[in-house]
């Protein structure tokens, strides 16, 4: 059985859902073992073995139940932390596991699990992908020591803070999107100094401020920047029109003092 399929399995069991509050318990045990019957893979019969009638649900493993009411509250957690005792994995794909799709009436809005640190301890990581998930809290900075990144995908989350300074360290890194998440801060002045291969930079959507440092210049394959749907201030720097291998430029133009229209590129938006 594949890596992959292995992970996306404990993504699904520690998934937090919250169950509408108009459901008796008798509905919420139903949604439950629903839930469970979309699960085709489970190598280590957590399910099979656990989450069975005759026992209570609130007993089952990985739910959390309200202490007045007995309601099902949250199937929740992270991905464990154990994940870094995989050294040698190189691709971790574990995108779109918010099961819109498959439980139309769960509540997936609050979400609270967090990407976990040991996820650092993969030293042979390549390709990393955790988008469209119900991620929070901040960007670990154990990120930074996958130093054979080459893609990394955090988009459309519910991460914030800061973008953490390791990441702009990951010299092999070619494609970086953190699109539709609430980042904040200021980019560093020297962000492109660490990331000489970086060809691709998705920024789009969040709660970014200040100025567009003028060092993304140095970005020299750089072939898209989406900086749009943000909140920077101040001047569009000039020299971006030094990026010759830049294609897409998105920036939006809200609070930027010069159009960007003004920079000598091949292709806008």
């Amino acid at each position: 059985m594949g890596k992959n399929v292995i992970f996306t399995l404990l993504a699904m069991i520690y998934l937090l859902i919250c169950v509408v509050a108009s459901l008796n318990n008798f509905t919420d045990e139903y949604v439950l073992l629903a839930f469970k019957a979309q699960i085709t893979s489970d190598p280590n019969k957590i399910l099979v073995k656990n989450w069975s009638q005759g026992s209570s649900f609130c007993n089952w493993i990985g739910i959390t139940c309200g202490t007045r009411h007995r309601r099902v509250r949250g199937l929740g957690g992270s991905i464990p932390n154990e994940i870094g005792l995989l050294p040698t994995l190189q691709q971790l794909d574990l995108s779109r596991n918010d099961f819109t799709d498959i439980l139309k009436f769960i509540c997936l809005n609050g979400l609270t699990w967090r990407i976990p640190n040991g996820i650092g301890n993969i030293s042979a990581l390549t390709y990393l992908d955790l988008s469209t998930n119900g991620f929070s809290g901040n960007i670990p900075q154990e990120l930074g020591q996958i130093t054979s990144l080459e893609v990394l995908n955090l988009s459309i989350n519910m991460l914030e803070g800061e973008i953490t300074e390791s990441i702009f360290n990951l010299s092999m890194l070619q494609r970086r999107s953190f699109v539709s998440n609430s980042i904040s801060g200021n980019l560093p002045s020297s962000m492109a100094n660490g990331l000489p291969n970086l060809r691709r930079l998705f920024l789009y959507s969040n709660r970014l401020s200040g100025e567009i440092p003028g060092s993304i210049s140095n970005f020299s394959k750089l072939t898209l920047l989406d900086l749009g749907n943000n909140s920077f201030s101040g001047r569009v720097p000039m020299n971006l029109g030094n990026l010759k291998n830049l294609q897409v430029l998105a920036l939006g133009r809200k609070q930027l003092t010069n159009d960007p229209s003004m920079l000598e590129l091949d292709f806008l938006i």
